[in-house]
């Protein structure tokens, strides 16, 4: 059903490197991308008819806050065709708004990250590491 450019070029072997096994850029997404700079009165079926072409929709999630510019995730079944969306989306022209596509970063509350602990309530995270310097003499 989705044949876009991405999904041609990994079948063929020409992907580049990174782009084998769990994909490229956005293996670690899960087929998830975020979709940002929506206007205000954008709706699920909007999101849906502006991606069915790409593959297969599994999820749309859209965050819409009064005052706050709405933004999604759209979830396909197949990862392939996240990336094939990405590259065929991010920058398109969508009424009056410039659309951003991409893979979403990872979330911050879940450790990790700079300095490898968590963030506290307010403040900076952590500036302790897993990484340990033992001293022998």
């Amino acid at each position: 059903m989705s044949g876009g450019w991405g999904r041609d070029m990994m079948d063929y072997g020409g992907g580049g490197a990174g782009m084998s096994g769990g994909g490229g850029r956005g293996g670690g997404s899960g087929g998830r991308i975020y979709v940002g700079n929506l206007p205000a009165d954008v709706r699920e079926k909007d999101l849906e008819e502006l991606f069915y072409k790409y593959g297969r929709i599994r999820d749309i999630e859209l965050k819409s806050k009064r005052g706050l510019a709405p933004f999604a995730f759209v979830r396909f079944e197949d990862p392939r065709d996240a990336e094939d969306a990405v590259y065929g989306r991010n920058g398109y022209d969508y009424g009056h708004c410039r659309l951003r596509v991409e893979f979403p970063k990872p979330s911050r509350g879940r450790g990790g990250g700079f300095g490898g602990g968590p963030r506290g309530r307010n403040g900076p995270p952590s500036r302790r590491s897993e990484f340990r310097v033992l001293v022998s003499g």
